[in-house]
């Protein structure tokens, strides 16, 4: 692996650490990378759980520090999501190469039209006070952690629907439970992912070291944040990333000529 890959891939992985922490989505960027670098699309998908796990870690474990973390709420929202994100891993380890493509692309471009036109819906929050978990909502969990567990992509964002929109949260306490409900599901998928021979290791390790100081910054930091600025970078993103899905660009010739 040269030194310009391994710059690559730390250098995208803080960018991702910062989105993720502070809202979503931004997995688009780790998996446009890895097919980028060469690798198949179930391979990237399975690989990106890798560094996901060292960002919400080291995320999770900056909040609980601050005492912004609620633990008894995480583990009851963040069980059921676990169940389904074993669910969900498990259809996305065996579905066809193809047909995942034609379903992560379909993702992207929702994900995409949410940022463009409303993406304030989630980031400036509900201003309800908090109310306390309902039984539908364990439901709600559950059938969101099978998406998490097949996609992993945009899960912030529908977390943060969830619990900033639903239940009232603000946005630092929201990203709290975020990161601690991600990290409990997290390596159960990564697991399964492995078993099936879907992780590139050397790839998503390096991309971790990223990942995890995105994570802190943004954890640390998550006040003095420009989020429209990297909402613009996330769209162009997911627009450049849609362009090479349905290969109309090929991010991977792109690269060749620069690493």
């Amino acid at each position: 692996m040269s030194l310009s890959i391994v710059i690559l891939l730390i250098c995208s992985g803080i960018f991702v650490g910062v989105v993720n922490t502070f809202a979503g989505a931004a997995a688009v960027v780790s998996i446009s990378v890895y097919t980028a670098l060469g690798l198949p699309i179930e391979v990237a998908n399975g690989t990106n759980r890798l560094p996901v796990l060292f960002q919400v870690g080291a995320a999770a474990f900056n909040f609980r520090r601050q005492k912004l973390l609620d633990l008894s709420v995480g583990l009851r929202l963040g069980i059921p999501m676990a169940v389904g994100a074993v669910a969900g891993a498990e259809f996305a380890a065996w579905v066809s190469p193809s047909i995942f493509v034609v379903l992560l692309a379909t993702i992207l471009i929702l994900l995409l039209t949410l940022l463009i036109f409303s993406p304030n819906r989630i980031l400036k929050g509900s201003g309800r006070p908090v109310r306390a978990i309902r039984r539908l909502d364990y439901l709600w969990f559950f059938l969101v952690g099978i998406y998490g567990g097949a996609f992993q992509i945009g899960m912030g964002y529908v977390i943060l629907g969830l619990t900033v929109v639903g239940m009232g949260y603000d946005m630092i306490t929201a990203n709290a439970l975020k990161s601690f409900i991600v990290m409990l599901y997290i390596p159960l998928t990564l697991a399964v992912y492995m078993w099936h021979g879907q992780v590139a290791y050397g790839y998503g390790l390096i991309h971790a070291v990223g990942n995890v100081i995105g994570a802190y910054v943004a954890s640390r930091y998550a006040t003095r944040i420009n989020t429209q600025l990297l909402r613009w970078l996330l769209i162009g993103f997911i627009a450049v990333t849609v362009l090479d899905l349905f290969k109309i660009i090929s991010i991977r010739d792109a690269l060749s000529h620069i690493l």
